[in-house]
């Protein structure tokens, strides 16, 4: 029979509780103070909707996945992905918030604006990450909109040109600049992209016009006259690329390339991706937890989930985006469908609040040209 000192009884003893404690919680070491504190809370909730215009159905099941396997939540939480236009997320926190009746927990969206309004009225949680110092300093270098501890940036997109080389007359085309996208030749070939609907469209002119890249209204007279359609979701302007209706839109994301390819590994041969040599807009998407909502502490949780690498990991590879994680580097099967951000240049707006003035009269001029 094995005997041990008082001392040793009382390693064994706290090393007992906490292997009990771990294993009871599924919390490993490598989680931070502040997300040990979140998941029991998160436990009892037992849900957390996402609102956001980007994460695929593939990634938002990955991440729910991964976000319940992580904190051991439990075979019954309940992930939600509720994916809308950017104009149509932020116009339904909007109401809710005037109604003071909530459905959704997090707000995940490139708006600026209205992020800096909604802060100043108090209407998100106060959070408090173990992660965000990881984001902070690239998100500001990068010209981006953050206002911690309220919202935070996990991630950013940025338009790119895409096209069908298999489709007629594209086979020797290539896009590295604005120029190359309107040029005479691509009659019928092209897509507007409805500013109308999506900040992110209406913040990417801007940006434009701010960066003296384009001068816009002259730059749309030479998109209509290459009699494009008139689209607002990535994803349907992506199938008018594969199947050649529109072999060319000049604002995709090249993440929607990514995601075909894995359906249709022969599209790699065929769809192309540019980047433009004036400067590629970083759309920052802002995240925050909405105060009133029914699971708060599931959503400051899943906002922490998001900032740490392994959730990065998979939303980057889901959706070739782009992270602003010091010294982050994406995964392998994305590095062809993504620019590299050291070597492009990125624009962004000196004043991301005070361009939500100036997109209504951009919109108006727009939608004289294109409707």
């Amino acid at each position: 029979m094995l005997s041990h000192t008082p001392t040793t009884n009382r390693i064994i003893a706290a090393a007992t509780i906490a292997w009990l404690a771990t294993a009871s919680n599924g919390i490993t070491a490598s989680l931070t103070p502040q997300e040990q504190k979140l998941v029991e809370d998160a436990k009892k909730e037992g849900a957390v909707t996402v609102l956001n215009p980007i994460f695929s159905d593939r990634t938002g099941e990955r991440l729910g996945q991964a976000f319940i396997k992580r904190y051991d939540l439990g075979s019954d939480f309940k992930f939600n992905n509720l994916r809308k236009g950017t104009g149509q997320t932020v116009a339904q926190v909007r109401q809710e918030i005037v109604a003071n009746k909530f459905t959704v927990d997090i707000l995940l969206v490139s708006a600026p604006g209205f992020f800096d309004e909604a802060a100043k009225r108090g209407a998100f949680e106060v959070l408090d990450s173990g992660y965000w110092k990881n984001h902070a300093e690239l998100t500001k270098a990068a010209g981006q909109y953050a206002n911690y501890p309220y919202v935070v940036v996990p991630f950013a997109y940025s338009f790119q040109p895409i096209w069908n080389s298999s489709c007629p007359g594209m086979s020797n085309f290539s896009a590295a600049n604005y120029s190359d996208v309107v040029k005479p030749e691509l009659k019928g070939k092209t897509i507007a992209s409805d500013l109308t609907k999506s900040f992110t469209y209406t913040n990417t002119a801007l940006s434009l016009q701010e960066n003296g890249v384009l001068k816009l209204d002259e730059f749309w007279d030479k998109l209509k006259a290459t009699d494009p359609l008139v689209e607002f979701r990535t994803e349907p302007k992506m199938q008018m690329v594969i199947t050649c209706q529109r072999p060319l839109d000049m604002w995709n994301l090249s993440g929607r390339v990514y995601q075909n390819v894995l359906k249709k590994p022969d599209l790699a041969k065929v769809l192309k991706i540019g980047h433009y040599s004036e400067g590629q807009v970083m759309l920052g998407n802002q995240a925050a937890v909405i105060k009133g909502a029914p699971h708060r502490s599931a959503g400051k949780l899943f906002v922490e989930f998001m900032l740490s690498k392994d959730g990065t990991d998979i939303f980057i590879e889901g959706e070739a985006m782009y992270s602003f994680m010091t010294g982050y580097r994406p995964p392998p099967e994305t590095v062809p469908y993504v620019f590299d951000m050291e070597k492009t240049k990125l624009l962004g707006l000196k004043d991301w609040v005070a361009a939500a003035q100036l997109a209504k009269p951009v919109r108006d001029v727009w939608q004289a040209k294109f409707q």
